[in-house]
């Protein structure tokens, strides 16, 4: 009997590691949208939400490999099932006043609904309950194991995939990184004469509505403008695109109060160097910075428009 135990034991062990680890993967994948998931909360600004979905991620894999191998179980098993618990109240939270369709606890690979996840949640802090009486497995190296394993954990989420402002500090200023021989002609065309951008600040995103690059940072900047409560008459895009997959974008990123003003793809690749997504920093009319998903800070669109 003892023994069935012990297997039934390894195996929901082994099971509940390989899980955590998975779903941190599938999270890791699609950073960004985690990022923006977390963000869409509107209690972290940008900077935080980028570390929690990191240090979220980064517990994820250290319990995985943790439960796996038992070392610092008892750490490992309070850890998980805290998560469990939080995750829990705040997936209940989600369901009663929020209509997400996503709950990206598997990523955006693999769509979750929020009453699903929590059903899963429950399943799991049984499961959890079930292997609450387990010891640390004792062995020559066990500590160079853990060390192991949280460099597992903090490496793929904070070195292979920076925060952006960390991103930043190695990486071109951005600035005037665009034709402006290119956006010049753009901007005298007749057929621009309605667009008025010389009278403040502005914000241009040139893009192409097919863009997974492009897409992502869409819906950064309409969360952005949505928290600061920023003028979304100020935030517009140049957008490359038919007119199916421009309304797709637009209601795919939440930007269907942003002017969207179509140009042609050869003129939208003359202006940003083929560089997608470029957003354009403009003040009476004239581009004083440039930048890419990555340089499109929280801080810089705030002081910009603000």
């Amino acid at each position: 009997m003892k023994n069935w135990q012990s297997i039934l034991k390894l195996i929901i062990r082994t099971g509940m590691g390989l899980f955590f680890i998975l779903s941190a993967v599938l999270k890791l994948i699609s950073l960004d949208q985690f990022e923006l998931y977390i963000y869409s909360f509107n209690i972290l600004n940008f900077i935080w939400s980028g570390l929690a979905a990191r240090m979220i991620i980064a517990c994820e894999i250290l319990v995985g490999i943790l439960l796996i191998i038992k070392v610092k179980y008892k750490p490992a098993w309070w850890l998980t099932f805290l998560m469990l618990v939080g995750f829990s109240f705040l997936l209940v939270y989600v369901i009663l006043f929020r209509d997400d369709t996503n709950c990206h606890c598997m990523g955006e690979l693999i769509e979750i609904k929020p009453s699903f996840s929590l059903a899963k949640n429950i399943l799991c802090i049984v499961l959890m309950l079930i292997i609450r009486k387990e010891d640390d497995y004792h062995f020559r190296g066990s500590k160079l194991a853990f060390g192991l394993a949280i460099a597992a954990a903090l490496i793929p989420s904070f070195v292979l995939f920076p925060m952006d402002n960390v991103y930043n500090l190695f990486s071109k200023s951005g600035n005037k990184e665009f034709n402006e021989t290119a956006f010049n002609r753009l901007m005298a065309d007749s057929a621009m004469q309605t667009v008025h951008l010389d009278d403040g600040n502005y914000i241009v995103g040139v893009i192409l509505a097919g863009c997974q690059y492009c897409h992502t940072s869409a819906i950064k900047i309409s969360e952005m403008a949505s928290n600061n409560q920023l003028d979304t008459n100020r935030i517009l895009f140049f957008a490359s695109g038919n007119s199916a997959t421009l309304k797709q974008f637009q209601n795919e990123t939440h930007t269907e109060t942003f002017r969207f003003i179509p140009i042609d793809p050869v003129t939208a690749i003359k202006i940003v160097n083929g560089h997608f997504p470029t957003y354009l920093f403009l003040k009476n009319g004239y581009v004083t910075e440039s930048a890419d998903l990555r340089q499109l800070t929280e801080k810089k669109v705030k002081v910009h428009l603000q």
